[in-house]
């Protein structure tokens, strides 16, 4: 956040940014063949849900500290997502299994500027309640 009281839009185009290129791979996954359809569907949902959130938050500043908690689940939710892909045995990574791992690293990265920026939020307010009003 901003000194002057003005929440930053980075959080929001980050999310924009991150949920844009996992809704690509998901689509990406889902044109590609029929065997990857289940795992395009879930990086589709999941981009698509960043992107609502990330594009909410723009458009309704007041609704942006709800749309990016509903975010920072998603981006959980894309952490957790690549114990889907972890191939067992000699199996080997195929595309898809590195781009979801990729997503999951972009859902890791963004989780932690969530954590920092709900942190600094925090901070704030409990700085603007401990002063003391003007007269």
């Amino acid at each position: 956040m901003d000194t002057n009281g003005t929440p930053s839009k980075l959080v929001p185009l980050l999310t924009l940014v991150v949920g844009g290129f996992i809704l690509g791979v998901g689509l990406l996954a889902m044109i590609s063949g029929s065997e990857a359809l289940s795992a395009g569907l879930t990086l589709a949902v999941l981009g698509s849900v960043l992107e609502a959130s990330g594009m909410g938050s723009l458009a309704f500043p007041a609704a942006r500290k709800h749309l990016m908690h509903v975010a920072i689940l998603a981006a959980l939710f894309g952490i957790i997502n690549i114990s889907s892909v972890i191939p067992v045995g000699d199996a080997g990574w195929d595309w898809l299994a590195l781009m979801t791992a990729g997503c999951s690293g972009l859902c890791t990265l963004l989780f932690l500027v969530f954590l920092k920026s709900f942190a600094d939020a925090r901070r704030n307010a409990g700085a603007d309640h401990g002063q003391m009003p003007k007269s």
